[in-house]
């Protein structure tokens, strides 16, 4: 009798911003800045994503002055809520490379593309989605 043994591995899902939220925060000094400042440890699970497509829905937080823009932030929450307003962390908030101009400003969309972990430059954010499409979520 022949007995076969199967291995089921379990691999990670990417639940979104709850996927994202997978890391410790620590002080370290940043030479470029000066300064003692948090930089992100990102857990092994979170890793797994890094070069891989991810889908996120969010709200548009232009970096651009003109209403055509191919680079915004991408919040898990609306502007009032943002990171930038002080009301959540760091891993709330995702910068969106995109090659098509999107226009819309604090609209609720869907944005799919390339993720990319940044844990050393700091003019950047923790996470960026690159070669990313955008779509409107519910309308």
């Amino acid at each position: 009798m022949v007995v076969f043994l199967f291995l089921w591995f379990s691999l990670p899902t990417f639940e979104g911003w709850d996927t994202l939220q997978k890391l410790e925060l620590v002080k370290a000094y940043d030479e470029f800045l000066g300064e003692e400042t948090e930089v992100p440890v990102f857990s092994e699970e979170l890793k797994s994503f890094d070069g891989k497509e991810v889908t996120l829905q969010g709200y548009v937080i232009p970096l651009q002055s003109s209403l055509e823009q191919r680079y915004f932030v991408l919040s898990r929450f609306p502007y009032n809520n943002c990171f930038f307003c002080g009301n959540a962390g760091p891993e709330t908030v995702a910068e969106i490379y995109t090659d098509k101009v999107y226009s819309d400003q604090d609209q609720h969309v869907e944005v799919t593309g390339i993720l990319k972990l940044n844990a050393d430059d700091p003019l950047h954010l923790f996470f960026l989605i690159e070669e990313a499409t955008v779509r409107p979520v519910g309308g």
